[in-house]
């Protein structure tokens, strides 16, 4: 009879073969065992110590002779238990870690992943990205003179998704037509708006910060509709950090 299994639940190849071998003999000398398994003396008892230490085997001494015989076959049962719980702890372990680590390797392995959308439908891709990535969308932006194709499936679809997701947005919006009606839609759109005047801010692409990536989309009717996302996590911090201090800015000045 061939266990191999043993290998898969945490034993070695040489503590598998030599509990299989003890459940052949039953109690057995270390002398008997040191010649059956053709193992040197000194890993025979290694072995047979990291066995007793699984609950495996047990020893006792007869006649000043050291005896070991196999556990029964239901403390295999408890072993498998025990791997089981290990490696769900791992698993629990991994998945809280690895955010971080993927963060880690792409700052010191990776650098920044840059892809470019075009038309219509290659834009409608990098919304779509926001609600697939489900965190907080930090933008800039201008209503006006936005591709009207765009513009409705963006009031009519994207907003619903990003709303119905319980995606919030903070959006620092540069004054002009429809700022009236975008505004007062916020609470239902899941947005917060603070306004700043174009002439002083005449924003032409809308920057959006999400994630670990950065967006940057110009959407306007007779140009070139033309997008990317740069995905790397120390340009999102910076940016985030930049439009945190932007937000402080607008949000004093639209108190004034």
């Amino acid at each position: 009879m061939s266990l191999p299994f043993l290998e898969n639940i945490g034993l070695t190849k040489k503590e598998a073969d030599i509990y299989e071998l003890l459940l052949h003999l039953g109690e057995t000398p270390v002398g008997e065992i040191i010649n059956q398994s053709k193992l040197k003396r000194a890993t025979v008892y290694k072995v047979l110590y990291s066995l007793e230490k699984k609950t495996l085997v047990s020893h006792r001494d007869i006649e000043k002779k050291i005896r070991f015989r196999p556990e029964s076959p239901n403390q295999l049962a408890s072993l498998i238990s025990k791997r089981f719980q290990n490696l769900e702890r791992a698993q629990d372990t991994f998945n809280t870690l690895l955010p971080q680590l993927a963060s880690e390797y792409i700052l010191t392995v990776e650098k920044p992943v840059v892809t470019t959308f075009e038309g219509v439908e290659g834009l409608k891709k990098i919304y779509e990205d926001t609600l697939k990535e489900g965190k907080e969308i930090y933008a800039v932006l201008k209503t006006e003179e936005a591709d009207p194709v765009l513009l409705e499936w963006l009031n009519h679809t994207y907003v619903k998704k990003r709303s119905k997701a319980k995606i919030p947005a903070k959006v620092i919006l540069a004054s002009g037509k429809y700022v009236a009606q975008y505004t007062k839609r916020d609470k239902k759109e899941l947005r917060t708006t603070v306004v700043v005047p174009s002439k002083d801010f005449p924003f032409r692409h809308e920057i959006d910060i999400y994630a670990d990536k950065v967006a940057f989309i110009n959407y306007r009717k007779g140009e070139a509709l033309i997008g990317i996302i740069i995905k790397h996590p120390s340009i999102a911090q910076t940016m985030r950090a930049w439009f945190d201090l932007a937000w402080k800015g607008a949000t004093v000045q639209a108190e004034q």
